[in-house]
């Protein structure tokens, strides 16, 4: 293994590479808005990510969802700790929803198009605007991590 290419770096570039990718895609369901029968596309890359990390032993097990496609509350570790309690019957239940879901919603599927196009821009630019962000974060990450290796090898 090369000292510039450790676990972390590795991670950082899959993470740029998926997002990369995603927003690829979230690019095509914008262009095939008016296609009849178009159906988005979609890549979840955090899952893999994920997989990933507790594949090289630095994120625990993979994290395992609920029924509702969430992530099922920690059951160790500091999170556990401090996990929503329920101390009265009218009291919500606390717990990790999935991603860009609302409580009592349900997902649709279908269309309300006459040409049977699924596309919803409004979600589409919301997911675009997210990856974006991410994609930038992760960034500035890689940014700072090699601003280490040029702080070590004397470079200031």
């Amino acid at each position: 293994m090369s000292w510039l290419s450790d676990p972390t770096q590795r991670i950082l570039e899959r993470a740029l590479d998926g997002l990369s990718r995603r927003e690829s895609l979230i690019a095509s369901n914008l262009a095939n808005i008016d296609t009849p029968g178009y159906r988005p596309q979609s890549i979840d890359f955090e899952s893999a990510l994920r997989n990933e990390l507790a594949g090289q032993g630095m994120g625990g097990p993979p994290a395992t969802p609920d029924a509702a496609g969430g992530l099922l509350p920690p059951s160790t570790g500091p999170s556990a700790e401090i996990a929503l309690r329920t101390t009265d019957p009218r009291h919500i239940a606390g717990g990790v929803m999935a991603f860009g879901s609302a409580p009592g919603s349900q997902a649709f599927d279908g269309s309300l198009r006459n040409d049977g196009n699924t596309v919803d821009l409004e979600s589409e630019m919301t997911a675009l605007v997210e990856t974006q962000l991410r994609f930038g974060a992760v960034s500035r990450l890689v940014t700072a991590k090699l601003g280490l290796l040029r702080d070590v090898a004397g470079g200031r």
